[in-house]
Formats: structure tokens, sequence, C-alpha cells
């Protein structure tokens, strides 16, 4: 079963290479010198980074309150081949090419070692199985090439592993070695050490990892003298269960080698094609790489949305994904903000199934945020700065003071679902999912706030940390009056609430205060902000886009102003929220500036894997809150795609588009919007939309004073200087 005959094997991995395009590849002869930017690799279950020392589970954690982490497991799919002779191993110094490969559209990582004077070549693979997402997978390919004289000794390959030390989350035994479907497996119990909070987490965390082989010594592989090739394949499967761990790695063992990988580059294609792509048409192949290798990583650490065994919930998206989390500098594995500011408008193009599972996460841990709330002395939900198992507050012992005055992740969140129902217009999820999350935003809001005739936030911080304990963060207060609005409004829709209720919810709304200097017409980031003090990073300048709050001539001297006192250490998104909004306001010169800014310098070169800050700085690996960002500036603001609420139905917006120096043409498969799904294509002076729509649902298109019909599907162009179009879902 493990065999597969070398012709076979070869087409097959020629077909794959052939099949790949260059803008999916990313091939390199050397490695990064900081191995925490190889490749991510992740199928919404487990995830690793490649060569690393941990693997890691949807959520599983170990430690109590801001201790807790998402809890390390040994990397035992970190294998390596070595080839050998009798007279031992140092022939692998004999190598004369090497080069490593990440296959983007294909889903896996392989490296190869070539020996030219003995005639053959290592193949290894490694990937998390898309379909299969309870299994790890290590595949060898060892071949001579029959144009060179076969060497006349006999080589065997030892396959070691390299987990890394023994996991200090997880205390593991062994309760099984024996048959099964292959000659011999083992079998491992985990159990998690400690509670993250008694309260919400009575038991701990229980997994179980299967092995098709023990490598706990390492494995020799026999290659007799005239066997053309070797073919080798080890698999890992884990889960909460053992049945299901166990069930997985039968049914891959029905598959051949060649079937169980094309199963997983098949699930890949078919998000690649069928779900989200973009393609860049132009003298830009780097940045196609960079675009495809954001997606890529920020979809990986997602789950997927067909497997062969049922999922259980997904607990959230974390700055720097599934595969990492162990670290501080991985945030310990925990979710932010950074879920619903930075990642959700990209991941709900990827696909709603997506977005909602991320919402669920909020929905799911609503009373973990009530218990928040309650041991800060106010009503409704306090969403934590940072949330793992319980959703009760984990941020980490050094920074206390962020979690009591960030309050504004809370109305993040709010802000989050609003956008989701203004793509969707499902409201059937806006009863079940969002209203109960916003009324309780709503109820935290009102208790936190400080009234008389005027209200304000006091005590808190903005998203730039660099600043504490100050009032009225300008940010804070436009985003809490955007969650009070959409709580109202959804309460008009869903629920028999009290008229009481909802009146004070407008009255904080109408009350609140923003902050305006109307000599200088900006809006000082909060109260007693002096002018010239540097921000760490895009705070009040959000108020255009995402925000969509503020986009008068004020929000223009706002990005003119804070430009110049961010510092330049910020993290990737700010960069990428400056270049958004200049394309808003039509600063072309100044958006292609800050566009390039907010990847050149945050981008390793060999796998595409992003820094939180710029590379030479001390910051995490493999960003997806900056991935998120960047490509949000690329979509939403080169594109000038935007979705809201009018009054109780979806809309679309399409204004100007721009598209990035040395791009002729951003052409994206597929937008989605209501029922529709689009195909966008975008240049410097035009833009064409085709939506294909369902018979239930049909479009109206608003363009300055012009009404027109567009019936359930449309095809519409906008060229540059036309008005804004406003399409609206109908019905």
């Amino acid at each position: 079963m493990l065999n597969l005959s070398f012709v076979f094997l070869i087409c097959l991995i020629e077909s794959v290479a052939a099949s790949t395009p260059d803008a999916y590849i990313l091939s390199t002869q050397s490695l990064p010198p900081d191995l925490n930017f190889m490749p991510s690799l992740s199928n919404g279950h487990l995830g690793y980074t490649v060569f690393g020392n941990a693997i890691f589970m949807n959520g599983v954690y170990n430690g109590a309150g801001g201790n807790s982490r998402r809890a390390r497991i040994p990397n035992w799919i970190n294998i390596t081949a070595e080839l050998c002779d009798p007279a031992g191993c140092q022939v692998n110094n004999e190598y004369t090419d090497i080069s490593y490969e990440m296959d983007l559209r294909g889903g896996y990582f392989k490296y190869r070692k070539s020996y030219a004077s003995l005639g053959l070549t290592l193949e290894q693979r490694t990937y998390p199985h898309r379909y299969y997402n309870r299994a790890l997978v290590y595949e060898l390919l060892a071949y001579r090439h029959t144009s060179i004289p076969l060497s006349l000794d006999t080589q065997y390959l030892k396959l070691s592993q390299h987990p890394g030390k023994v996991s200090d989350a997880f205390n593991f035994e062994v309760l099984n070695n024996g048959s099964f479907v292959l000659e011999d497996y083992r079998i491992l119990r985990g159990v998690t050490k400690v509670l993250e909070l008694k309260q919400f987490q009575p038991n701990p965390h229980e997994i179980y990892v299967i092995f098709s082989e023990p490598l706990e010594q390492p494995r020799i592989l026999d290659w007799p003298m005239g066997q053309a090739e070797l073919r080798h394949r080890i698999i890992i499967c884990m889960d909460r269960q053992q049945t299901v761990a166990q069930k997985e790695l039968q049914d891959m063992f029905q598959l051949s080698p060649a079937a169980m990988l094309q199963s997983h580059i098949d699930a890949w294609t078919d998000f690649w094609d069928k779900q989200f792509s973009i393609e860049i048409i132009g003298d830009a192949l780097e940045l196609s790489r960079i675009v495809n290798a954001g997606i890529f990583y920020m979809a990986s650490s997602l789950p997927a949305l067909s497997s062969n065994q049922a999922n259980e919930p997904y607990d959230g998206l974390s700055p720097t994904g599934l595969a990492r989390g162990n670290l501080d500098a991985d945030y310990e594995g925990h979710s932010f903000w950074d879920t619903e500011i930075w990642m959700l408008p990209v991941v709900t193009q990827f696909n709603y199934e997506f977005s909602k599972q991320l919402l669920d996460y909020r929905y799911n841990h609503l009373e973990g945020a009530r218990y928040n709330a309650r041991t800060m002395g106010n009503r409704g939900a306090r969403f934590p700065w940072e949330s793992a198992f319980t959703g009760t507050e984990v941020i980490n012992p050094c920074c206390l003071e962020i979690a009591q005055q960030e309050i504004h992740i809370s109305p993040d969140i709010s802000f989050g679902l609003q956008k989701f129902f203004a793509q969707t217009n499902d409201y059937a999820w806006l009863c079940q999912r969002a209203w109960p999350i916003a009324a309780d935003v709503a109820e935290f809001l009102v208790s936190r706030s400080a009234c008389e005739d005027t209200c304000h936030f006091l005590n808190v911080m903005g998203p730039d940390e660099d600043h504490s304990n100050v009032n009225d963060n300008v940010y804070t207060n436009a985003v809490s009056k955007i969650a009070l609005d959409f709580a109202v409004w959804a309460g008009s829709k869903c629920s028999n609430s009290s008229a009481e209720t909802f009146e004070q919810w407008r009255q904080l709304r109408d009350k609140l205060v923003i902050l305006h200097d109307a000599q200088l017409d900006y809006h000082p980031q909060h109260s007693g902000y002096t002018l010239g003090e540097t921000v760490k990073q895009a705070d009040t300048i959000l108020l255009g886009y995402p925000l969509q709050f503020d986009t008068s001539s004020t929000h223009l001297n706002d990005l003119q102003y804070y430009a110049n006192v961010t510092r330049a250490t910020g993290p990737a998104m700010t960069w990428s929220m400056f270049a958004a909004n200049y394309l808003l306001t039509k600063q072309d010169w100044r958006a292609h500036e800050y566009f390039a800014r907010g990847y050149q310098n945050y981008v390793h070169k060999e796998f595409k894997v992003w820094s939180e800050v710029p590379i030479g700085y001390n910051g995490s690996a493999n960003f997806l809150t900056g991935i998120g960002g960047f490509l949000q500036s690329l979509i939403f603001g080169y594109g000038g795609l935007d979705f809201a609420r009018a009054g109780d139905t979806s809309q679309l917006q399409l204004s100007t588009p721009n598209v990035p120096p040395d791009v002729q043409q951003v052409r994206i498969k597929y937008i989605k919007f209501a029922q529709s799904k689009c195909v966008w294509t975008f240049q410097h002076s035009v833009s064409n939309m085709i939506c294909t729509g369902q018979a239930n649902q049909s479009f109206e298109l608003l363009q300055g004073n012009q009404r027109t019909p567009l019936g359930h599907s449309f095809n519409v162009t906008l060229n540059r200087g036309d008005p804004t179009m406003h399409i609206n879902l109908i019905n």
C-alpha cells in the first residue's frame, strides 16, 4: 500500500508543478535566517510552522487566566530524511543542489536535495490535509536518475523526528502500540495541565494522537542497489476523540499516496477557483505572490468547509493564526479586535461561512463577556481584549491596563456584525446571532459611560497603545456611536425590548462627544492630546475607512496630520489604512507610497511571511492582521468597494477605482453580495462587476439622480469621473 510505481509518481509531480502558475510558487535555495518566517501551514483544526517545534489544535489552550496560551504539542511531523551508505550518513554532505518550495495553490511545502555524483534525488513534502483535516502528512520520494550510472553502494534512508522539547502544556501517556491497518502504530493521550477558568472550563482539554508508525527512534528504510525509487509516507492524526482520530487514519489509508495528495490539492484548488482569488495583471509578479501568500496564510487558518468528519466549533482567528500561539510574540494564540476590524472584511469575501464561524465564536462566548462586564461593575457584555477558550479576559499579566481601558473591542465586534449583515442581508442570522451581541454591547456602553449634558468614556485607551488612561478617544467614541445605532435598528427588527431601553441607547449615541478642533479642522485623538505627540498606529484616521464615520475635509486633515506623527516602527496595517484612506480621498500619489510601505518592509522575501513590525525589529511572525489590512487596502481602497446598511436593506457601493503602480488590472473571483457571486475587474479608469444572483432577489442601481432596475443578475461598469454607484437589494 505504501509503494507506487516510479513512473506514475514522477508524472504526478511534474503535472502538479506544470499546473501551478508562477504567482503561486514561492521557491528559494536558502532558508530565512529566522526560521519563525518559514511557512505556517494549517487546516483549521491543526497547524504548525515548517521546521518549527510546535503543533497546535483549534481551541486547545493551557494555563490560568493571563497565563493561558495555545497548548504546545511537540512537532512530531517535523521529520527529515538522511541519505546513508554502509560507511554512515556523511554522504549527506555531498548534495550539490537544494531547493525549498511553497506551493500556495496546492497547499503544500516541499524541499529537494540532489546528489549529482550519485545520480539520485530526495524530495520531501509536508502538509496538514485540507479535507482529512485531523491529519498531518509527511511524504518522502527518493529516486535514481536512469541517465546516470547507479551507485555501486547500497544506500539506505534514515528518517528522524525533530519534535522539540517535551511539552510543558500536556501530560502524555502511551495508550497502545499494536496491530492496526498498518504493521504497527502508536496512540498517545494528552491532557492539559492547567484550566483557564474553572467556572467556564470545568475539565482540562483531552486530545488523542495516533501515529501511522512509531518514530521514537530513527526509522531505517533500506534502498537496495538497482531499485529505482523509494516512497514512504507518515501520517499523524489528532482529535479530542480517539474514535475520530482513528477513523481519519483508517480512511486515509484507503487512499493511494497519489490520491491522498491529490485530494488535498483538490480542496485547495477548489478554494482558489470557486471561492476566492485575486489575479493581478501587469509587471507585478512579486506583488502577485505576496497577495496570494497573504490569502493562503489567512485562509489556511480557517476551518475547512468540507471535511471527511464533522468539525468542532471554531475557536477564533488569532493575529498569527492557528500554526502559532505558544509565545508571547504570537499573542499566545488569543483573539483580539484584529479579527473583526482587520481580518473579517477579507474573510467575508472568501466565503460567508468562514465569517459566520468567526462571529459564532463571539456568540458562543457571550456569557464570558457578560462575566467580564460584571467583574468591572458594568452591565451587558464586555468582550475581553484577549480571548481564548472561555471568553473571559486572558491578557498577559504584563499589560492589565490594556484590558481595562481598550473598551473599543466590544463596539468593534458590533461593527463587524453590522458590516457582515450589510453584505449578506441575512435577517435570520441578524436576529439569531447578531442581535443578542449588539444588545449586550449597547448595555455595556451605557453602563460604562459618564453622562450629564454630554456623554464621555473616561480612562480609556484607543488603538494607539502609547496613550493610556485618556478621555474620549475619538475612535472609541465613533465606533461606539455606530454600535449603538446598529443595536437600536437591530432591536426594531428582532426584539420586543422596551422603548425605554432603546431610548437610552439613542441618547448615548447622540450625546457621545466627538472631539473636533475647529481652528485646525481636525480630530484630536483624545482629550488633552497635544499637537506633535507621536502615536503608535492607525487610530483617528480609521474614522474614514473602515468606519465611514467622517469622510469630510476634516478627515483629509486628519490624514495629513497623523501621517507626520505616527511612529515609523508601527504595525503593518497602519500604512495600509493610510493608503486606503488616501485612495478614498483621491490623494493617489500618497496612497501609492503608503501602499508600498504597508508591505515592502514587512514581508520576508523567501516565503512571503509577514512580520508585525518592520524587518529587523522584534515582533510577531505570520502576522495575519497586517495581511488583512494590506488586502483591505487593495480590495476596498484601490477597488473603491464598500458595503453599507441602507435603511433596512443592503447596499453595494462602487466609487472611482485605481490600481497600484505597475499594475494594469486587478480581477477578483469572487466578491459576494447577498446571494450573488460577482466577478469584479478594475483598472485605473474603469471598474466592471458582473454578478450572478438567484431568482428570489433583485437589485436596483442608484447613480446620481438616476434609478435603474437591474434584476437578479447584472453587469455594471463605472468609469473614472462617474458618480458613485449604489446597488441596493430591493427584496
